[in-house]
């Protein structure tokens, strides 16, 4: 048998041995193991070179060739991850052929080598190698072309409100709140002063908002925080980062509020309507309603709720969004405080 022939079929055996074989084991589920895909290609050029060598199979320049344009196919479409879009592959295919045409013609004995069973297939002396190359050639192209031209179906496209517009009202335990101009009994009002019917005052000289010696806000920060570390950072993190230990199985993943995009742009009623409400509340404008957080008023008192508010806000150093002073005057009737 031709060196030649029984190098192509000993190396397509291998190919197909590793590929189907092999190949599963260097692909673990998690997808941080990715350095193992590279591991198994190499594991394949060294293993084709191996057999080949072994069996002192010297294939034609021509046949080498092909495997090392066939090596570069496989990497680009099998291995590399993630994969690139297909105008990109094309740009890489492009670049390792001619990178595969500089290897073959680096002298004139190399790529006479290359040429001659091309010439003699075209020109007839290799027969059998003519019928299946022309037989093969309007299949490939066929196939090619019903490829590209056949239409596709892809999902459509996930639009999904993050922050959606909070309804006029809301209802939680049984008594209604009006969410325009309701504030957070707990805290300051939007001038940054503790509410002057309160027991807290604010202390000379002191930031209120962040004052860590006024004893009545701190308590309220407290056990703010003791109820978010027994229900919530499961999911948002002990940092608040969205990163917590059951984040990960959630698409799309808890909110972090330490990004500047999250709570930071929304105001404390919107929040408490949130969390009241979770997922389930969330309106049609939030389709397909992606949020695993339950319905907090059904395991949290109000006052509960308002203090895991302001433990957020105090823990990221973030300052919510207040109303203006007509929109406050305007809703101050419907606080529901």
């Amino acid at each position: 048998m031709n060196k030649t022939f029984l190098s192509l079929i000993v190396t397509l055996g291998v190919a197909l041995a590793l590929h189907f074989g092999v190949k599963p084991m260097f692909l673990p589920k998690e997808p941080t193991m990715i350095f193992n895909r590279y591991a198994f290609f190499i594991v394949l050029v060294l293993s084709i070179i191996a057999v080949n060598l072994i069996l002192r199979l010297s294939p034609v320049m021509t046949m080498k060739a092909a495997y090392v344009w066939g090596l570069g196919f496989y990497f680009y479409d099998q291995i590399l991850y993630p994969h690139v879009p297909w105008t990109l592959f094309i740009t890489y295919m492009m670049l390792w052929t001619i990178g595969t045409f500089l290897y073959i013609s680096q002298d004139s004995k190399t790529f006479a080598e290359f040429r001659e069973p091309i010439v003699k297939t075209i020109t007839g002396e290799f027969k059998i190698a003519r019928y299946i190359v022309f037989a093969a050639l309007p299949v490939l192209v066929g196939m090619g072309t019903y490829k590209f031209i056949y239409p596709t179906y892809p999902e459509p496209v996930e639009l999904r409100t993050v922050h959606p517009a909070p309804p006029a009202t809301t209802k939680v335990h049984g008594k209604t709140y009006t969410l325009e101009g309701l504030q957070n009994p707990y805290r300051v009002d939007e001038q940054d002063n503790y509410y002057e019917g309160g027991t807290h005052l604010p202390v000379e000289g002191k930031f209120p908002f962040l004052d860590a010696e006024s004893v009545e806000y701190m308590k309220y920060v407290t056990e703010g925080g003791t109820v978010f570390f027994q229900n919530c950072h499961y999911c948002h993190g002990d940092q608040l980062n969205g990163l917590g230990m059951f984040s990960h199985v959630f698409n799309p993943t808890p909110a972090n509020f330490v990004d500047p995009g999250t709570i930071a742009m929304l105001r404390e009623s919107f929040l408490f309507w949130r969390v009241s409400k979770g997922g389930p509340g969330l309106p049609n404008e939030s389709t397909p309603w992606s949020s695993a957080m339950p319905p907090w008023e059904e395991h949290l008192t109000t006052e509960q709720i308002w203090k895991v508010v302001l433990f957020e806000y105090w823990y990221t150093g973030w300052h919510p969004r207040t109303f203006d002073e007509e929109s406050s005057s305007g809703g101050e009737g419907g606080g529901g405080h």
